[in-house]
């Protein structure tokens, strides 16, 4: 530490300093006396944690005696969190080189805080490439950049590098921008912005930052009160079209929007040029698709320009209905449906699509998830659609499918499975049949959780004249909250195991062994990898679960 006297006042630098965490000091009001200017110049990460009493984060003196040479810190990451009294963040102003090397700044659990940046700051921010803010009871506004009776635009030019905002559970949260008309201040870097239980949010982009969102590549929006993607430009007429671009956007997801009404609020056009992944659920008054004959704004995507793009998509059971007779999802390789109420997902019907197969129309895809799909019986039958759909089929997820009964395999769906998910699925008796498993020759992954009623995996069939079942290729294998479960296969069946290396099995309390004849796991047995009986303890024996 080093102090110098520059007219009767005192500037304290330290010139060596590169990492200060400042925790648990229950009666820290500040960090120095306002009289002293404070200069940590080799300073990279500052990290903050529950202190209290704290008011005021970070202290800047404004007078120009002190000989700062236009630097106070040199962070590259700052960290705060718990401040439960803190109001503000930041004190009076900075020099504009006074954050110049921040890249990253994490606020969390400050619960008085009303802003993040107040106006005259946002220059002094500029470079910030990555913001995290959660769990802030009270914060109104991130960027403050208008307030009563003051204009920055006028006074700033502000081109702002940040590139990730992540807001997480901010529930007094009003903007993210306040908006303000077109001018000096510009966020046309950003790439990733998620948006996660903000329920006081209504909008989140003004106009003026969206139409120069050329870079965004991500946009994930969960469990808010958004009623509008980008609000109303003020400056335009009702009547007058306007286009918002994002060429660079490839993921895309809207889920739990239950007041979102509209992508804008007036006439306008979108174009997505590049988005390959789109989920979309619970957000049931939108309309996610309609057709280029349709009026202008009335629904979020145009099948005809939208569609034929994708490479994965998760919808509903009306949004799938809207597209059953469009043209086909070229590029189409993950597929998720969520609650819906298909009896087979080889026979959909709809009044959208007239009778139509709605499966008939995708390709060959290499992941499926059913998500809530309520009154599915059995995946496949004889001379389903799906026999040629799911030919390539790499990864099949299951959950909450209550009145599923087993998967019913045939090779054609399974002689290419790496992953297979089943979670939830509470009236399966057996996940599938000797004869049938035999064909799981390429299964990587195997997880099966919390289904109440499942007896075994593997139940034997009569017609099986075989003795000897070969997982060829599984290396991970969970059994998890099974409370019904009693083995792995009751049959007398030998199980062989090459590449087993991980097996999980916990609350699985009516196991009493894995399975009845002999069991082959040379892998696991030389690597004691994390086999755990049901009480969640290691296990050596296998056979003796």
């Amino acid at each position: 530490m080093i102090q110098e006297t520059f007219k009767n006042r005192a500037l304290i630098r330290f010139p060596r300093l590169n990492f200060l965490k400042l925790k648990g000091l229950p009666k820290l009001i500040g960090f120095c006396h306002e009289d002293y200017t404070v200069e940590f110049s080799t300073l990279t990460i500052l990290e903050i944690e529950n202190c209290p009493e704290l008011k005021e984060s970070i202290h800047n003196s404004t007078s120009k005696d002190i000989p700062t040479h236009g630097v106070l810190f040199n962070n590259k990451k700052i960290t705060i969190s718990h401040l439960r009294n803190a109001k503000r963040i930041w004190y009076s102003q900075f020099h504009m080189n006074s954050f110049s090397m921040l890249k990253e700044l994490t606020i969390k659990k400050c619960d008085l805080l009303l802003n993040i940046f107040p106006p005259f700051l946002l220059g002094v921010f500029q470079r910030l490439e990555k913001l995290i803010v959660a769990d802030c009871a009270s914060l109104e506004e991130v960027f403050q950049i208008q307030v009563q009776g003051l204009d920055i635009e006028e006074t700033y030019e502000v081109s702002s590098q940040l590139r990730e905002v992540n807001l997480v559970r901010l529930p007094k949260l009003k903007h993210v921008w306040t908006n303000y008309r077109e001018g000096n201040i510009s966020f046309e870097n950003l790439q990733i912005v998620s948006i996660l239980e903000c329920w006081s949010l209504k909008s989140l982009f003004p106009f003026s930052i969206a139409k120069d969102l050329q870079q965004l590549e991500r946009l994930a929006i969960d469990k808010c009160g958004l009623e509008e993607i980008v609000s109303k430009n003020a400056e335009v007429s009702n009547e007058q079209e306007i286009w918002l671009a994002f060429n660079q956007l490839s993921f895309l997801l809207l889920g739990h929007l239950p007041y979102l009404t509209c992508f804008y609020p007036g006439m306008h056009r979108t174009t997505w040029p590049t988005l390959k992944k789109l989920r979309i659920y619970n957000c049931g008054r939108i309309k996610i698709f309609g057709h280029e004959e349709s009026q202008i704004g009335q629904s979020l995507f145009l099948i005809e320009k939208v569609i034929p793009q994708l490479e994965e998509v998760s919808l509903r059971l009306r949004d799938i209905a809207m597209i059953s007779d469009a043209q086909r999802f070229y590029n189409l390789e993950g597929l998720e449906v969520v609650s819906c109420n298909f009896n087979e997902l080889a026979s959909f019907k709809s009044d959208a699509c007239e009778d139509k197969d709605m499966i008939i129309t995708i390709p060959k895809i290499k992941k499926l998830k059913l998500n809530a799909v309520n009154n599915i019986r059995h995946i496949w039958k004889q001379g389903s659609p799906l026999d040629h759909i799911c030919a390539s089929l790499e990864c099949l997820e299951l959950w909450q499918c209550g009145n599923l009964n087993n998967l019913g395999l045939e090779l054609s769906f399974s002689k290419n499975l790496t992953t297979l998910d089943v979670f939830k699925c509470n009236k399966m008796l057996e996940l599938i049949t000797s004869s049938k498993a035999r064909s799981l020759v390429c299964l990587v992954t195997m997880r099966i959780r919390e289904c109440e009623m499942m007896r075994e995996i593997i139940a034997s069939d009569e017609n099986d004249t075989s003795y000897e079942i070969v997982f060829r290729a599984l290396k991970h294998l969970e059994l998890h909250c099974l409370q019904s479960l009693t083995s792995f296969c009751s049959g007398n069946y030998t199980l062989r195991f090459p590449s087993l290396e991980e097996l999980t099995l916990s609350l699985c309390p009516k196991m009493k062994n894995f399975n009845q004849g002999e069991l082959i796991t040379p892998k696991l047995n030389n690597r004691r990898s994390t086999t755990t009986d049901f009480k969640g303890r290691w296990d050596g024996d296998i056979k003796a679960t």
